[in-house]
């Protein structure tokens, strides 16, 4: 039954074109740190200096999403994801001067994908399965990004690795915004108001969520870098990383699109609820093979909690603002992912691994509580009812 519903998802027509290339355009989500910091590097910049420049695109990401995803709503997908795919990848030619412009300009291409499968699935077990797929799918951005970095560097150099991520960017964002569906688009009527999809108080319950969850996930990554030290090679830490992502896929696809009469504001608790015991169980690992496999355990949860946070989104969204308020998770989890790097280096310097997971484990038991106190707000319906743009159909 999962099976077949994941394929009606994916004959959808547009649905498997919107997916790809979505993919192709976000790898700079993952490959664009990694290729700054080798560059620098290799022009004989510090690691201070290369993590400044790394971290001003971050910020300047994190800062202009929501911007962007307003404009969105405002004006349409097309222009918006030309413009920004065009300035972010000149930027990424000329990194050395331009990290916060390349960060800024990064296209929302998430968000608009977001908005877009509720016009083309409508809101039953179709639409939770997609957002199950693309939860799942998008773990590929951080298996491959990294290594196709680190392939480019080698084999030519880092500025090489740079105009990789770009020409992706645009190949991607190209394709996505070519299509007929994301091109009929069409803005909804929203209030005139400053606060967009902050004034929903599910909205914002959700952020703070995601906030937690992002948080513990960059507090993961850093342990995880000084246990494979301590295991014997720094460069074990993309394998052990890659399981973690190999567990969330295989947690979408097999609780992603399972039937439930639960609602997403009552299921993400229960997944959210594994991520903590999955993560709680990596400060008990001992050698190579334990701490391996309680990554793929601690991954399991994370793809169809995921999906259930993107539901919520979708729902309590107030009208006109869907692609805004898809952009603040984006601002959530680059934030989220930042404070937990931080974090997650102090407690390793001064508390070891084994309490830095269960500080990690910690947070997302936080981010699981709010959610459970908060459900009524969750379980709301939006402010403002959406009606479907003119000029977009189901089939697109």
């Amino acid at each position: 039954m999962r099976l077949r519903i994941y394929l009606d998802v994916l004959r959808t027509p547009w649905v498997t074109r919107l997916l790809s290339s979505a993919v192709v355009g976000r790898m700079p989500t993952a490959m664009a740190g990694l290729a700054i910091v080798l560059l620098v590097r290799a022009h004989g910049g510090s690691y201070a200096v290369a993590g400044m420049v790394a971290g001003t695109y971050s910020v300047a990401l994190a800062l202009t999403s929501p911007l962007l995803g307003r404009l969105v709503d405002r004006v349409g997908q097309t222009r918006v994801l030309a413009g920004c795919a065009v300035v972010s990848a000149l930027g990424f030619g000329a990194m050395a001067g331009l990290a916060a412009l390349t960060g800024a300009a990064i296209p929302p291409i998430g968000a608009c994908m977001r908005a877009l499968w509720s016009e083309l699935l409508g809101h039953d077990g179709r639409l939770q399965a997609a957002f199950a797929v693309e939860s799942t799918v998008q773990e590929l951005i951080f298996v491959v990004g990294p290594p196709l970095v680190a392939l480019l560097a080698a084999a030519f150099s880092p500025a090489a690795a740079l105009l990789g991520t770009a020409a992706l960017l645009l190949a991607g964002v190209g394709s996505f915004a070519a299509t007929p569906v994301s091109r009929a688009w069409r803005p909804r009527r929203r209030a005139a108001d400053w606060a967009g999809p902050l004034r929903s108080p599910g909205i914002r319950a959700v952020l703070a969520t995601i906030v937690l969850l992002a948080a513990a996930f960059g507090t993961v990554e850093v342990t995880v870098v000084a246990d494979a030290e301590q295991l014997g090679s720094r460069t074990l830490a993309g394998p052990l990383l890659a399981l973690w992502a190999v567990g969330s896929m295989a947690g979408g696809l097999v609780f992603g699109a399972r039937a439930s009469d639960r609602g997403p504001e009552q299921r993400v608790v229960g997944l959210l609820t594994l991520v903590v015991a999955g993560i709680a169980l990596l400060s008990v690992a001992t050698g190579l093979v334990q701490l391996g496999a309680g990554m793929v355990l601690a991954g399991l949860g994370i793809a169809p909690a995921i999906a259930c946070l993107f539901l919520l989104v979708d729902r309590l969204a107030p009208a006109g603002t869907v692609t805004e308020a898809f952009t603040w998770v984006t601002t959530a989890f680059a934030s989220g992912v930042a404070a937990g790097n931080a974090l997650g280096g102090t407690l390793v310097q001064r508390a070891g691994t084994d309490r830095a997971f269960l500080v990690a484990a910690a947070g997302i038991a936080a981010g699981t509580l709010l959610a459970r106190l908060r459900r009524p707000a969750l379980a709301a319906r939006p402010i403002g009812m959406r009606e479907a743009p003119d000029g977009l159909g189901r089939a697109g």
